[in-house]
């Protein structure tokens, strides 16, 4: 059994009942949403409070209740970082690539990013202009894309009526997108 993982310092749980059921909301020391649990048959009497202690929730269910947001926090954290530093050990050499990006796509934006769900690095190329046609090409030229209207699966293309061209890579097609770019001469 593993031991229950404190609520950090400063940082709140905030306890909002709805009918039957209570929303638990994670806090940080800035009152920042960090996130979000639910626990069912909430007695009557409880009011919406927040509380900077586990044993400040004197019902059972309810502090277990948190306690599982608390843990689900912690895990989730520990899942988003052992993915970052999967990326960075698959690409540690990701500020030159993206600088040579950079240099093939004057103009472009180049972002990197958590997914939410999957806790898991995202890479979004932006470009318009001439620029979105050369982050196109490109794009085509990658043995995973079939063909440049239908990207692999974990890729998305985003034509914006502007012109503007998102290509948003999940972190498994990121990693193998920027290692096939990396060996480009």
């Amino acid at each position: 059994m593993t031991t229950p993982h404190p609520l950090p310092a400063q940082w709140a749980i905030n306890i909002h009942p709805v009918a039957n059921l209570a929303i638990l909301t994670l806090l940080d020391g800035d009152g920042a949403h960090r996130d979000t649990g639910f626990h069912p048959h909430t007695a009557p009497q409880t009011t919406e409070h927040s509380v900077h202690a586990l044993d400040e929730i004197t019902d059972p269910e309810l502090r277990a209740s948190a306690q599982k947001l608390i843990d689900t926090f912690y895990q989730r954290t520990a899942q988003a970082q052992a993915n970052a530093d999967a990326f960075g050990a698959t690409i540690p050499d990701q500020q030159h690539l993206v600088g040579r990006l950079r240099s093939d796509l004057p103009g472009s934006t180049i972002d990197f990013g958590i997914d939410d769900e999957a806790l898991s690095i995202v890479l979004k190329l932006t470009a318009a202009g001439p620029t979105a046609a050369a982050l196109l090409a490109l794009v085509a030229l990658w043995p995973r894309t079939t063909s440049p209207t239908s990207p692999a699966d974990g890729v998305t293309q985003n034509l914006a009526d502007d012109g503007t061209l998102t290509v948003t890579f999940d972190q498994r097609h990121a990693e193998g997108f920027l290692t096939w770019y990396r060996d480009l001469p």
